[in-house]
């Protein structure tokens, strides 16, 4: 019986819509998790809870960079040659990848850690939530070494055409997280309880993706190729070098968005963290639509049929018209209950629903963004995402920075300059497609 399922085969939208339908579902209960985190932290620690893990987002970012890189190489290379006329290719890469993502894991983790005094200090985190941030932090990144292997086992299983299989491991490790973390919070351990909850769920997400892949002939891992020729380090150097630099300067914007918020304190801390729980949900939406494009642009391109990419595109466009819609009425109709879900502080309220109704125009871009960003990766053009996310990201830090020294209004020149982080990423990517050069550009061959 074959693994996987090729995506170039039969009805495309249809291939795309179950595809993408378990991914969507798989992040969704990742944001509930991030929700009812929130809540639990909001609700048992109060509002420096909140700013505390807040403050740490930009740190966990940054081990994202990392992540980011090894997992984003993983779904190119594994999708492309999944459809190719050799398989094999796959044993062959997929243990090395395991390899380098443990090492990558260790060593963000010890760099992380020793320099965290250093970052809580360049966001200006609020001296009262230091420690706290400083207690979630270190065990959260203890626990991400384990997830940064498990989610490049993830990635793997899904390149082949699978994205059933890491929902049902994913939701089970979810409803593990969620029952967790009030029990480590009211045991004593406080902002700890929560980090400790979130390490040992990552553990048991690597334990049932390993117990999976043992009995896969393309992803198991194999003794017999550890090894790590030129062209497999050249290659990964191509595509992952970029994705990793590409992501740091997403960082820079979070911390910039970070220090700005806690100018105001921990009410600008708590503000923020709020409407980035929001802002997850949307980005795990988009994420969704990212995974899809980048597995079904690399499966055709891994077959040479540069001729379907046309009719991806416009079925993905297709495919995020309702989650756009939802989005934005969400937004206009539902944002102070949402709100209210995680605070009773009126000021926090107040701000909170000011920043959400002008940054939700942004937000509300994240599925077009992600199903272009997600076109390109397929393709593996990572030099374009690397290129295209300086220019974002100079474009958020002129629009934020120029807006509150003029206005002297944190949340209005953040959600400013959010909307225009979108439109630059959108507008390069757009352009790119329309300029047909793709058509040469497969950078995963044969031979």
């Amino acid at each position: 019986m074959s693994e996987g399922k090729d995506l170039t085969k039969g009805n495309l939208l249809n291939n795309m819509v179950k595809f993408c339908f378990p991914l969507l579902i798989t992040n969704l209960l990742n944001s509930i998790y991030n929700i009812i985190d929130g809540i639990w932290i909001g609700r048992l620690i109060g509002n420096s809870g909140l700013s505390a893990t807040t403050n740490c987002w930009p740190i966990i970012l940054i081990s994202y960079a990392f992540m980011g890189g090894i997992t984003t190489i993983t779904s190119i290379i594994v999708s492309q040659y999944f459809s190719s006329k050799d398989r094999n290719k796959i044993k062959e890469v997929i243990t090395p990848l395991y390899i380098i993502s443990l090492i990558i894991g260790i060593f963000t983790a010890i760099l992380l850690i020793s320099t965290e005094n250093f970052w809580l200090n360049l966001f200006n985190t609020p001296i009262e939530v230091i420690t706290d941030a400083k207690k979630y932090i270190t065990i959260y990144l203890i626990g991400q070494v384990f997830n940064f292997i498990g989610i490049t086992i993830i990635s793997a299983i899904r390149a082949i055409g699978n994205s059933k299989t890491p929902l049902i491991i994913l939701a089970i490790t979810e409803v593990v997280n969620i029952i967790l973390d009030p029990i480590f919070i009211k045991l004593g351990f406080g902002i700890r309880g929560a980090a400790i909850a979130t390490s040992l769920s990552m553990i048991f997400s690597l334990i049932l993706s390993y117990l999976y892949i043992r009995n896969s002939e393309l992803l198991k891992f194999n003794k017999k190729y550890i090894k790590f020729n030129k062209k497999f380090l050249k290659g990964f150097s191509i595509l992952g070098i970029p994705i990793i630099i590409q992501q740091f300067f997403t960082i820079f914007t979070s911390i910039l968005e970070v220090n700005i918020s806690n100018s105001l304190g921990i009410v600008g801390g708590s503000t923020y963290g709020i409407v980035c729980k929001f802002n997850e949900i949307v980005w795990v939406i988009g994420e969704s639509i990212n995974t899809m494009m980048t597995v079904v642009v690399g499966q055709f391109i891994g077959k040479n049929e540069f001729d379907k990419i046309k009719d991806i595109m416009k079925n993905g466009i297709t495919i995020i018209a309702f989650p756009i819609l939802l989005i934005v009425l969400f937004i206009i109709f539902y944002s102070e209950i949402y709100i209210r879900i995680f605070t009773n502080n009126n000021e926090v309220i107040t701000l909170s629903l000011y920043y959400m109704h002008i940054a939700g125009i942004g937000f509300s871009l994240i599925p077009l963004y992600q199903l272009l960003y997600g076109f390109v990766l397929g393709i593996g053009n990572t030099k374009l995402t690397f290129f295209t996310s300086i220019l974002s990201t100079i474009t958020e830090y002129v629009f934020v920075l120029t807006l509150n020294n003029i206005t002297k209004n944190a949340f209005l020149s953040l959600g400013i300059g959010i909307i225009m982080w979108y439109i630059a990423e959108i507008m390069v990517y757009t352009i790119y497609y329309f300029s047909k050069r793709f058509n040469k550009e497969n950078l995963i061959r044969e031979g």
